[in-house]
């Protein structure tokens, strides 16, 4: 799959970062599945959870570590690459910024509350409960985090695209003679 998302065409997508997205998000998900069948087993028995989450609490953190040090560096080289990928940049940090944020912060709860469970020595039901709300915090960071890899892909070559509801752009390709081109979108003055 990071394959297919490697397109010249939409730079968004076409950073390392996808592979970090999809790969630290399997990392991610897969580490909080397993916590939470195996905790309700040893939940169940009435067995002690920390040692086992303990040792999940890594991968976990290791899934969101990769997954974010891919979004700094998106974020940098989007910058600086310029163009559809900046207005993708651009987009997120102001029209989805607070979702942007909020993404962020669901990562970093669900690290701190499966290392806080993890290292409290928790067991049975509590420690099951603190791994179900990391679980969740995760999940919501993680579908949070699709939903913006969909939405921010700015196709400059599609009806409606970013840059055709710009009133700027819509001025400039009537004054140039670009909106006579049907590719471009913008319709020219009819009279």
């Amino acid at each position: 799959m990071y394959l297919a998302y490697r397109i010249p065409a939409r730079p968004f997508w076409n950073h390392w970062q996808t592979w970090t997205a999809f790969f630290g998000s399997s990392l991610a998900l897969g580490t909080v599945l397993v916590g939470a069948v195996y905790g309700v087993a040893l939940a169940y028995h009435g067995e002690a959870l920390a040692p086992p989450l303990r040792a999940l609490a890594w991968p976990l953190v290791a899934g969101i570590v990769l997954e974010g040090a891919g979004l700094v560096a998106h974020a940098r080289d989007l910058v600086r690459r310029g163009g559809e990928g900046a207005a993708s940049h651009y987009e997120q940090r102001t029209t989805f910024g607070k979702t942007y944020w909020l993404r962020n912060g669901l990562f970093a709860a669900g690290a701190l509350t499966v290392i806080g469970i993890a290292f409290s020595g928790l067991s049975g039901w509590a420690g099951l409960a603190g791994w179900i709300v990391a679980t969740l915090l995760v999940l919501g960071a993680t579908l949070i985090g699709r939903a913006l890899f969909y939405v921010l892909v700015i196709p400059t070559t599609m009806p409606d695209a970013f840059f055709w509801r710009n009133r700027g752009f819509q001025e400039h390709a009537r004054a140039t003679g670009l909106a006579h081109l049907p590719q471009v979108g913008v319709l020219p003055h009819s009279h």
